[in-house]
């Protein structure tokens, strides 16, 4: 039998792997090599909007086109499991917000796993929500808020864009905190709760601060406070629920992801030329006028803010008491 020396294996091996490994080496060596794609839901709003911002500073800076692909369906989850199921080369993202991180608490049968199939490359910003009230409503901050609330148990209602949205986990959240029962008016978008809160039909709003500002300017909503912890630069009057209720948060997270698995150093790449693009004056202008509050940072801090949020919305999840679909 032939005597195979081990210095002679221990070559071999090492070629081996190195043929093995050289494609993936050469891909993100060589990120990108041809256009990439953003997943995002409906055109027309928040998440095709930093979309195409980022794209558009992407192919300035790399030279390849970035088509954003708008799918709708299931709460925004359709766009989730297309990015999960891609190919992990860098070449399929998804831009997400709030609804991604609430969805494994709402749905039972989600075809991706909210914490495994995704890479996290970078947290863009927190966006929180305006609790306002219609005029007629004789209230005008929170602790008066509270308490004609607790005068007219079960009596006040506030709209919602729909369960289990941030807005419905906030109000569940509030009724929670300050011992209290504002009644749920579920609307399908914010566009219909809105019309009939400044109606007068609804008392109270939940939505996205961006939803509300022009509104508030012109009096036709008041508003009692956001859900960030601190207040929002846009509106600096208008007080964190926080600062009467310690603790309470609930905002609305946008960052990208990537399919599991994806190589480091793509993830990198594109951390690097997106946390340029979200610096640019002409992205923080168009998203700091909304209110929001610009994160950017390492994939590593989103992947450490992630973990908090799945934990966070699946406690709000179930103490607004809401069961699985």
């Amino acid at each position: 039998m032939r005597h195979i020396r081990p210095l002679h294996l221990l070559r071999t091996t090492l070629i081996v792997l190195s043929a093995a490994f050289s494609p993936l080496t050469a891909a993100a060596d060589n990120y990108p090599s041809k256009p990439i794609r953003i997943v995002v839901g409906p055109a027309g709003g928040g998440t095709d909007l930093a979309a195409r911002l980022i794209g558009k500073k992407m192919k300035e800076q790399w030279g390849q086109p970035v088509i954003v692909e708008n799918r709708g369906g299931a709460g925004g989850t359709v766009v989730m499991e297309i990015v999960a199921k891609s190919a992990p080369d860098g070449y399929s993202l998804v831009l997400v917000y709030g609804s991604f991180f609430i969805a494994p608490s709402v749905y039972a049968n989600l075809r991706f796993d909210s914490m495994n199939d995704f890479a996290p490359v970078i947290q863009l910003f927190n966006s929180p929500i305006m609790i306002s009230v219609h005029p007629g409503v004789a209230t005008r901050s929170l602790k008066e808020l509270v308490a004609l609330a607790k005068s007219k148990p079960n009596q006040l209602t506030y709209a919602t864009p729909g369960v289990g949205s941030g807005s419905h986990l906030a109000g569940e959240l509030l009724n929670h905190m300050s011992g209290i029962k504002l009644n749920h008016v579920p609307y399908k978008g914010t566009g219909p709760a809105m019309v009939d809160t400044l109606g007068g039909h609804i008392n109270i709003l939940m939505t996205a601060v961006q939803n509300t500002i022009p509104h508030i300017r012109s009096g036709k909503l008041i508003p009692i406070g956001t859900t960030a912890l601190k207040r929002t630069s846009v509106l600096p009057d208008v007080p964190a629920i926080a600062e009467s209720l310690p603790g309470f948060e609930v905002i609305s997270a946008y960052g990208l992801l990537a399919p599991a698995k994806t190589p480091k150093t793509i993830v990198n790449k594109l951390n690097q030329v997106i946390n340029t693009a979200i610096l640019d004056p002409e992205f923080k202008k168009t998203f700091e006028q909304d209110g929001v509050e610009m994160i950017g940072g390492s994939p590593e801090r989103f992947e450490k803010n992630f973990s908090a949020y799945m934990k966070h919305y699946a406690n709000l999840v179930q103490i607004a008491g809401i069961k699985k679909e």
